[in-house]
């Protein structure tokens, strides 16, 4: 399976089922380029120690995929936002706005 083929869902799934190395090995990649993939992809990964601690008998949180797309989504209006308040006029910041408000957030 190469990387170029895995959708957001599917590595969200991976991740949160083996540890990364085992993924990488799996891809033909480096553990780091998993974590860049998953930064791409807006795909949270396990805390360190996760799987230590699933190793050690214990039940670890997980994460929801789309509460995390809805974190990143308000992260990046906001910065659009600060971006450009500077460079518009009253008008334009409120039509940017109301644009804004109508991006749907994540599926």
């Amino acid at each position: 399976m190469a990387k170029r083929d895995l959708s957001r869902e599917e590595l969200f799934a991976l991740v949160w089922e083996r540890p990364t190395s085992e993924i990488a090995k799996k891809l033909g990649i480096s553990d780091v380029a998993v974590g860049k993939l998953c930064e791409k992809l807006q795909v949270p990964k396990p805390p360190q120690g996760d799987w230590a601690r699933v190793e050690a008998g214990q039940t670890p949180w997980r994460s929801a995929l789309r509460a995390f797309r809805e974190e990143l989504e308000a992260k990046r209006k906001s910065a659009l936002r600060a971006r450009t308040a500077g460079h518009l006029t009253e008008l334009q910041l409120k039509i940017l706005d109301a644009a804004l408000e109508e991006l749907p957030t994540g599926a």
